[in-house]
């Protein structure tokens, strides 16, 4: 997938923020909630998978610890249909 700058013709812009530092160690509990989640998304989400690489890459985000909430949406009573 072309990034918004290739796609209008541009050259990419440079990086919008610095390089972090490297990402802090998660808890035991922190690594199960960001596994849950990938999991969830990749059983619920699939077409999602790709696009949270891709923000990775660019650097707009710390990888699946970024992912923070994943849930069903069951009918109207949550807010779906």
């Amino acid at each position: 997938m072309k990034s918004y700058a290739e796609a209008k013709g541009r050259p990419p812009s440079p990086a919008a923020r610095p390089a972090a530092a490297a990402p802090r160690t998660l808890t035991d509990a922190e690594r199960a909630a960001v596994a849950a989640n990938k999991f969830f998304v990749e059983a619920h989400l699939p077409e999602l998978v790709p696009f949270v690489k891709e923000l990775h890459a660019e650097g707009l985000i710390d990888g699946w610890r970024a992912v923070r909430h994943c849930r069903l949406l069951k009918g109207a009573d949550d807010g779906a249909g």
